[in-house]
């Protein structure tokens, strides 16, 4: 989310110097991970984004039918299938 906040000077201050004790960090990571400090203190749970990736040759394996999901099932399950 993109957004404009009004820092309090001394929140600006302390953003600043925690830029110049971790220069390879950039003020938007600096400004996100002390917010997240700050909600959790106050007991807010964080929660990140579950994200699943494919391989880049990942390909379905042949002769399956994707318009029958139950058939589909069926297929990868075997005798599991209910």
């Amino acid at each position: 989310m993109r957004t404009t906040l009004t820092l309090e000077d001394s929140v600006a201050d302390g953003l600043k110097r925690l830029q110049r004790r971790h220069p390879e960090r950039t003020f938007k990571d600096l400004v996100n991970t002390t917010l997240k400090a700050g909600l959790a203190a106050e007991g807010e749970e964080i929660r990140v984004p579950f994200k699943i990736r494919a391989l880049n040759n990942a390909r379905p394996k042949e002769g399956l039918n994707f318009d029958c999901i139950n058939e589909l099932i069926s297929q990868v399950e075997g005798d599991f299938h209910k």
